[in-house]
C-alpha cells in the first residue's frame, strides 16, 4: 500500500488516481493529523510525503513516524523553498526526493512519483528477484520475469518484507515452483 500525504486536495486526488490506475493500493489520510494513527493501522510500504504540509509540518510528520518505529520507505515531495529541511529529512530516513509543488498551479510529474516509489523499493525488489532466481534452480534467461514477479510481490506485498540482512523464509521460497534438477548417472 502507498500512502499519499500532501496539503493540496487536487494533488492528492491526481496522485491517488494515477497510482490506483497503475494497480497500486493507495491510502490517503483525510487530514494531516490522521497520518501517524493511519500508518500504525495500515502499515504502508511507501509514504509519499509532501514536505510543504503544515500543522504538523512534513518534517514533524516524518520525525513522528520514525519515533513510532515506521520502517517503510518515504518519498518526499520537496522543492527549493524547503531545501533547508532536507538534511534533517535525510537524517530521518527519506529514501527518495522528487521536485514538489511550488505554490498554486505547480506541476507534478506523476510518472516521476511512481518511478521514485520503485527506486525507493529497488533493493527489496532486487533481493526478491534473486530469491526467485535461486528458487527456480538458478535457471538463466528469466531475469526480466523474475524482476517483474518480484516487483509485483513487493508492491502488492504478497510476501512480507524481511528486515535488512535477512532472506525470505523457506515457506515463501516454496511458493515458487522449482525446476527439477538432473542427476548425473554414474559411469560404468
Amino acid at each position: 500500500m502507498i500512502m499519499v500525504v500532501t496539503f493540496q486536495q487536487e494533488f492528492r486526488d491526481k496522485i491517488g488516481s494515477f497510482l490506483s490506475e497503475k494497480g497500486h493500493e493507495v491510502c490517503i489520510p483525510p487530514h494531516r493529523q490522521d497520518v501517524v494513527p493511519l500508518v500504525k493501522e495500515k502499515n504502508p510500504l511507501v509514504i509519499v510525503l509532501d514536505m510543504y504540509v503544515a500543522e504538523p509540518s512534513g518534517l514533524e510528520v516524518l520525525r513522528e513516524l520514525r519515533a513510532q518505529n515506521y520502517k517503510g520507505k518515504v518519498v518526499a515531495l520537496a522543492g527549493t523553498s524547503v531545501s533547508s529541511l532536507m538534511a534533517q529529512a535525510f537524517h530521518l530516513g527519506v529514501d527518495q526526493v522528487i521536485g514538489g509543488i511550488q505554490g498554486s498551479g505547480g506541476a507534478l510529474n506523476l510518472d516521476q512519483v511512481e518511478s521514485a516509489i520503485k527506486t525507493a523499493l529497488h533493493a527489496d525488489i532486487a533481493k526478491r528477484a534473486f530469491e526467485l532466481y535461486e528458487a527456480r534452480g538458478r535457471t538463466k534467461g528469466n531475469d526480466l520475469g523474475d524482476w517483474v514477479e518480484a516487483e509485483r510481490q513487493i508492491l502488492k506485498r504478497s510476501i512480507p518484507l524481511a528486515p535488512s540482512g535477512q532472506t525470505a523464509t523457506k515457506a515463501e521460497s516454496e511458493k515458487i515452483p522449482k525446476k527439477p534438477t538432473k542427476t548425473k548417472k554414474a559411469s560404468p
